[in-house]
């Protein structure tokens, strides 16, 4: 009887690993199994190219593969909920109570929106999670003419800037001291809070716990400052993992589905890849959740070679990256209090490069409207080569240079 393998989520994690499976010749049954009705697909363009797009009926092109890859490379795909796996028996309980049994089974079931405390979503309070919440909120913005952004992370800030292109009122809640403070240093947080003041966002730094209020014409939001009132308001606060379905199958769950470096749960034949998946994370074995485009993709194809019988370890570089405005953010590594010190790159415009040291390594980097740059310190970065901090902050010296020496 042909193996089966069965990949609970249906977002990217889910359908980097089935296209790896058969890319990794496997030729038994493949089965996605996910509660939305769309195919794959990828969302970056969620809060940009779907919000801006002039087309209502062509504005998503974020599909992880054409719609005939499915049929092309036989990928069962079924629109379900799982309610639990019965990890003795290996078969996975659907909702309507069918059984579909596995060999192995990868859990891909990405993560929700967090909810505010005491807050409510209605009509006119949303968050942006799903290609159907794009879609909702591009309605939305059509109509109106001013919005309430809670939360001043990636997602907060690129709506914003979306929502500011398409002409509307925009006001950012953040209730801490500075933007992006767990995610870039001070100094950036502070180019990048002017320059979206300077397209007209105004951004309200200490908004403590907001209160929300909706009607059938407004919201009122009230924080530190005092009471406003727009016409919707977008939740952007952060994402939770989705690990319910591990919880109820008695695997290990700890903010995530806790995985090993070869993306194995506690249950055997149970592996777990995307943004519900923590795993240990660099030389300190750190436990980590990355909820990244990269982590997706790279840890959906690390758990199906490893379900193929492979012993691949699955070690990333973390990079992150957003466009807000006419700027390109990239990231690598992980800003923590590791840094020790700090060098500068500037280049022409509002080209810059930022990078952090810990004892003469490259611990992290962030690049503005300069990826190309970015790209010359990863080897230095995954191998810890040591570098002379002297030749990184001397502009003549070019990074390239200094990568040779991870050769």
């Amino acid at each position: 009887m042909d193996e089966t393998i069965l990949v609970v989520g249906g977002g990217q994690a889910g359908g980097c690993a089935a296209q790896a499976l058969r890319a990794g010749g496997f030729e038994g049954r493949v089965i996605i199994v996910g509660n939305e009705s769309w195919r794959p697909y990828e969302r970056p363009p969620l809060s940009k190219d779907v919000l801006l797009a002039t087309d209502d009926t062509d504005c998503f092109k974020g599909w992880l593969h054409e719609a005939t890859f499915y049929d092309d490379a036989s990928v069962e795909r079924i629109v379900a909920n799982v309610t639990h796996l019965d990890t003795y028996r290996r078969v996975a309980v659907l909702g309507s109570g069918r059984e579909l049994r596995y060999d192995r089974c990868l859990l891909a079931t990405g993560g929700r929106a967090r909810a505010l405390a005491g807050v409510q979503h209605g009509p006119r309070v949303v968050s942006l999670r799903t290609l159907d919440d794009a879609m909702r909120l591009r309605s939305l913005m059509a109509r109106a003419k001013s919005v309430a952004v809670v939360g001043g992370g990636f997602l907060g800030l690129e709506f914003a800037a979306s929502a500011r292109a398409r002409g509307l009122e925009v006001v950012v809640f953040e209730a801490g001291a500075r933007l992006l403070s767990k995610a870039m240093p001070a100094a950036f947080s502070g180019q990048l809070h002017a320059k979206h003041e300077a397209h007209g966002v105004r951004i309200v730094l200490d908004a403590g716990s907001v209160r929300i209020a909706e009607s059938d014409s407004a919201v009122v939001v009230a924080s530190a400052i005092g009471t406003s009132s727009f016409d919707f308001c977008v939740v952007a606060v952060g994402q939770e993992p989705n690990d319910e379905i591990a919880r109820a199958s008695r695997i290990d769950v700890s903010n995530g589905i806790v995985v090993d470096e070869y993306c194995r749960t506690s249950a055997p034949y149970v592996y777990a890849a995307g943004d519900c998946a923590n795993f240990p994370l660099g030389a300190a074995a750190r436990a980590t959740r990355l909820e990244s485009w990269q982590n997706a993709q790279e840890q959906g194809i690390a758990a199906a070679r490893n379900m193929l019988g492979e012993s691949y370890a699955y070690r990333p570089t973390p990079w992150f990256w957003t466009d807000q405005y006419d700027w390109n953010i990239q990231m690598l590594g992980m800003p923590n209090e590791s840094v020790g010190r700090w060098i500068a790159r500037p280049g022409a415009g509002d080209k810059t490069l930022l990078i952090g040291l810990r004892e003469n390594v490259i611990v992290y980097a962030l690049a503005l409207n300069q990826g190309g740059e970015l790209r010359a310190l990863r080897r230095l970065v995954e191998q810890a080569v040591p570098v002379e901090p002297d030749q990184l902050a001397d502009m003549s010296v070019k990074l390239r240079k200094l990568e040779q020496l991870a050769h």
